[in-house]
């Protein structure tokens, strides 16, 4: 089995966060670097649920080819856990709301973890793979602005993960055909666990946000009566909706639905030749053996 439409490429990285504008890296807008940020720290969790949901069903996968993808899905979403956890730490130093963020995102997903049969947490895993592609293909969709318009380390960071994301955005939806099935029942599974997934989302996200505004209120108010009476950058659904268009969300719920039916990989092939090569980022070597999460988190 092989629907890939661009290989999945091994890649350590170790992005030079240290040296970066990380208190404003975005020239945008404040409200868009907030939301970024605040996904960032939802990240690590997230991806580390992919990861498990997907190893949980590698002695299923019978297809040698498929297999071996599902190990390069996990590197990878191995890799991004740990370079958005080191930009984490970078962000936490000047957003004192991270550490509010990823305390909601471990207890957003502690109930699937705990509750949800293995069947289901690969579902989840294909809707939130979904919504992963979609940004990707946003960000990817507008990668000079990007590199221009933000810190080079912080857009090095996102472009790269908005690579990985397309390489791979077919490997769990193929997994679960392989593993759960095809069939009526497999498919209103799916829907409906991302009919599921959208709601708590939106509930999830609009929470997220509602207590970054809460936590910077608050901090202008111990500031004293000099600092601005409006919250600076406070982040908002409508800030991350443009980077899910309704039609390709709505792809999903079709009967026939494959995430490469959207055909992007010229944008992955446009990034390898004009940034692709940024400090830190390396293509790993052939042989290497990274196919769990502590492995592939290593630091190069």
């Amino acid at each position: 089995m092989n629907s890939s439409q661009a290989p999945i490429i091994r890649r350590r990285v170790n992005i030079d966060f240290a040296s970066a504008k990380v208190e404003r890296w975005s020239h945008d807008s404040k409200e868009f670097e907030n939301a970024l940020n605040a996904m960032s720290f939802f990240f690590p969790t997230g991806e580390t649920y992919f990861v498990d949901s997907v190893r949980a069903c590698l002695d299923q996968i019978t297809d040698p080819e498929l297999k071996q993808q599902a190990r390069n899905f996990i590197y990878q979403e191995a890799m991004h856990t740990k370079e958005h956890a080191r930009s984490n730490e970078e962000l936490k130093k000047v957003h004192p709301y991270g550490e509010m963020m990823e305390r909601l995102a471990k207890a957003a997903m502690a109930p699937s973890r705990r509750f949800m049969p293995k069947s289901t947490q690969l579902a989840t895993t294909c809707a939130m793979e979904h919504f992963t592609a979609m940004f990707a293909n946003s960000l990817l969709t507008e990668q000079d602005h990007v590199m221009e318009a933000n810190d080079p380390a912080f857009a090095a960071l996102w472009l790269w993960h908005a690579v990985e994301e397309t390489e791979h955005k077919g490997v769990c939806f193929d997994v679960y055909e392989h593993v759960v099935g095809k069939g009526p029942i497999a498919y209103l599974h799916r829907v409906a666990v991302m009919a599921s997934v959208t709601l708590m989302g939106i509930a999830g996200l609009g929470i997220g946000f509602g207590m970054i505004k809460w936590q910077q209120r608050k901090l202008k108010k111990a500031a004293g009566p000099e600092a601005k009476a409006t919250v600076e950058g406070a982040p908002a659904l409508s800030v991350l909706a443009k980077f899910a268009p309704l039609g390709l969300y709505l792809d999903y719920y079709r009967p026939s639905f494959h995430p490469w039916n959207h055909d992007n990989s010229g944008l992955i092939e446009k990034w390898k030749a004009a940034y692709g090569n940024f400090p830190g980022i390396r293509e790993s070597g052939s042989n290497e053996v990274a196919t769990d999460a502590a492995s592939a988190a290593t630091p190069s």
